[in-house]
């Protein structure tokens, strides 16, 4: 690759950055990244009526958080010849572009109105046409007839002009691609309120910012033959295309928020604690792979091994528990500073009260928790055993009394745990020590009458270090409501 590699990421802002546009975006950006080369943010707002407000932030703030860095955006233009990086601050473009393609009898105005042209499909429907398609009448129009419509303000839209022939490309995802343009009839560039289609617009975007590779997902497979048709209308150098697998849902549904995946939006996963570089870690395996069985990348390796070549002709399946697994990984290899500042945050404290804890305490709690939590918000699924005071449950007394001398170890341990009078974690293991010693007890029989006597659960982290932050009057409380 000997010209300088431009690639680029276009959202329409008719939504927030979800996993499909993120996986999009980074591939992008590691292709461009590991040639050296440009990585473009352009917003695709031609559809007005369908923007949602702060979509547009959410986009720029979410790759932000991601680790995604832009070289060229409307925050952040490239060279003058570029142009502009938003579709709306482009419509006169886009129009006279059209017109140029028109005054090469190329493309042509169309006057049919909408309910002329349904009328038209439903006429094809009836004759037993699937694939319905424009019938071109206005392309035989005289140009007497359309200066007549013209100056009585009749409203047009600007249509290509197809030439029946066979497309061909090779996609550097799927292999080589055909279509027969005959298939796809004439279809409208320009709109009847003078804006822009996508196919069009996009075109004109690609062309004027020097776009030299053009990766997306496979729904616009679709696009891509009109798209061609137009670069060779204008003789215009085209890019080299590739697209990308579907992500589908553990269904088999393509991943989408209506799929009824809970976490769809880069948003939610941030709230919910998880951690951008793991994030960029698992979606950079959706649908693209490395050689080797390493599954854990920082973005800088990612850079560096990533390689066109290694995308994946199959659908890619979304894996929740693969993700919380990425997840838990990173926050296992935090600082435990880091991962106290970060765990702190998630605690839901208006249910738990841990202004009454001091710093000390609130910090070896939490990190008890280090290497089971999968991400920030988890960790309130481990606080009860610490806030709440509840009665032990039918279920857990019943394990204890099935456990094998529970009730004299428990015995054991409730006059070990009075006579301790430095309450510290290694006098609560000396404890532990002697009840194992004096009642000739180990293993589950010792640690579970234990610790469902002293904690009123049945699993947990060590035991020695949650009987300590419990303490010695909720530990005793706790031992009473089992006997």
């Amino acid at each position: 690759m000997t010209e300088k590699i431009r690639l680029r990421y276009a959202p329409s802002p008719t939504g927030y950055l979800h996993i499909g546009n993120t996986r999009t975006a980074l591939m992008n950006y590691l292709f461009a990244k590991h040639f050296n080369g440009d990585f473009i943010v352009r917003i695709e707002d031609t559809d007005l009526e369908r923007n949602v407000e702060g979509a547009i932030e959410s986009q720029f703030a979410n790759l932000e958080w991601l680790g995604i860095d832009i070289d060229e955006s409307f925050f952040k233009p490239g060279n003058e010849s570029y142009g502009k990086y938003k579709q709306s601050e482009k419509f006169k473009r886009y129009e006279d572009f059209a017109n140029k393609l028109v005054t090469q009898k190329k493309a042509y105005f169309c006057f049919c109105t909408p309910e002329e042209l349904e009328q038209d499909y439903k006429q094809q429907e009836a004759k037993g046409i699937v694939a319905t398609k424009y019938s071109g009448k206005c392309k035989l129009l005289l140009q007497e007839e359309i200066d007549k419509k013209i100056s009585n303000n009749q409203e047009y839209s600007i249509r290509f002009a197809v030439i029946d022939d066979q497309i061909h490309f090779e996609d550097f995802v799927k292999g080589n691609i055909s279509f027969d343009s005959s298939e796809l009839g004439d279809f409208v560039i320009l709109k009847s309120n003078k804006i822009a289609t996508y196919n069009f617009a996009v075109v004109v975007d690609d062309h004027d910012m020097d776009i030299t590779h053009v990766l997306r997902g496979e729904e616009h497979i679709s696009n891509t033959p009109r798209q061609i048709l137009i670069y060779k209308a204008f003789d215009w150098k085209m890019p080299v295309f590739g697209h990308m697998s579907l992500i589908i849902d553990s269904s088999g549904k393509k991943l989408s928020k209506r799929s009824g995946n809970a976490l769809f939006f880069i948003e939610q996963y941030k709230k919910q604690g998880y951690l951008p570089e793991a994030m960029l870690n698992y979606i950079s395996l959706l649908g693209w792979s490395p050689s080797g069985e390493k599954e854990i990348f920082s973005k800088d390796e990612l850079i560096k091994i990533f390689d066109d070549k290694r995308f994946s002709k199959s659908p890619s399946t979304f894996d929740m528990t693969k993700m919380k697994w990425i997840n838990s990984q990173y926050m296992k290899k935090m600082s435990d500073e880091k991962y106290l500042d970060f765990v702190f945050n998630f605690i839901n404290k208006e249910i738990y009260g841990i202004e009454s804890k001091s710093k000390d305490w609130i910090n070896k709690m939490l990190l008890l928790f280090k290497n089971e939590i999968e991400f920030g918000e988890q960790i309130n699924d481990h606080l009860d055993l610490f806030f709440v005071d509840k009665q032990i449950s039918l279920e857990l007394k019943s394990k204890f009394n099935e456990i094998l001398n529970a009730p004299l170890v428990l015995n054991a341990f409730e006059q070990g745990i009075v006579n301790i009078k430095e309450w510290t974690i290694e006098k609560i293991k000396d404890v532990i020590k002697v009840v194992s010693n004096t009642t000739q007890t180990k293993g589950k029989e010792l640690f579970m009458s234990a610790r469902i006597g002293c904690t009123s659960s049945e699993h947990g982290p060590s035991l020695a270090e949650v009987i300590y932050l419990l303490g010695k009057e909720k530990v005793l409380n706790n031992i009473k409501k089992v006997k």
